[in-house]
């Protein structure tokens, strides 16, 4: 539940960001929601009783990185009236510069890679092609409601899509250590996605 509620600081980076890059100007009540599913973000994390600064870092960062692919992503549609296809390719490429980037620039790992056991397994590679096909599909959503709403709006569709997580996360998988100032924080920052 925490991940899910950590990555809500992705939303305030996002109106900020499209309020600095696009001059977009956000009402009182999306303002109060954000403020809401931040303020309970921060609320339920000072109630974290299984607090892990390495994990926060890389949650930090990806908010980061989602704030700045959203309003980069809307941007580009407004501005420079490229295709769909055009930008979703152009959003690929790079991603496979930067991964295949990741993945020289660490010892070892391409023959790992080479050597996975699992290649020559027909229902591994089927799978592997579905999930990459998925992901496909995936960013062409996240483009099209990008395109069609705000970078913000798809932000926020995104966390909100993971309220029902966070429930079943505090039963599931027993890393959730309750607290009555976490749950509080959660059920707000939950409230502030339904605001919105």
């Amino acid at each position: 539940p925490m991940m899910v509620l950590l990555r809500r600081a992705s939303i305030l980076m996002t109106m900020l960001l499209e309020k600095w890059m696009l001059g977009s100007d956000p009402s009182k009540t999306v303002q109060l929601s954000v403020g809401l599913m931040l303020g309970g973000a921060l609320v339920a994390a000072l109630g974290d009783l299984s607090f892990n600064l390495f994990g926060y870092i890389v949650i930090f960062f990806d908010d980061v990185f989602t704030a700045l692919n959203g309003v980069i992503l809307k941007r580009t549609a407004e501005e420079y009236r490229k295709s769909k296809m055009t930008v979703l390719y152009l959003n690929s490429l790079l991603s496979a510069i930067g991964v295949t980037c990741i993945i020289l620039m660490k010892p070892g790992e391409v023959e790992r890679v080479q050597n996975f056991p699992l290649w020559t397994e027909s229902g591994f590679v089927v799978y592997l092609v579905f999930a990459s096909l998925l992901g496909s599909v995936l960013n062409l959503a996240i483009f099209m409601c990008t395109s069609t709403n705000s970078a913000l709006t798809t932000t926020v569709v995104g966390c909100l899509k993971n309220v029902l997580t966070s429930y079943i996360g505090m039963f599931v998988g027993g890393d959730y250590v309750f607290s009555w100032l976490n749950f509080l924080g959660i059920n707000i920052s939950i409230a502030g996605s339904l605001v919105y």
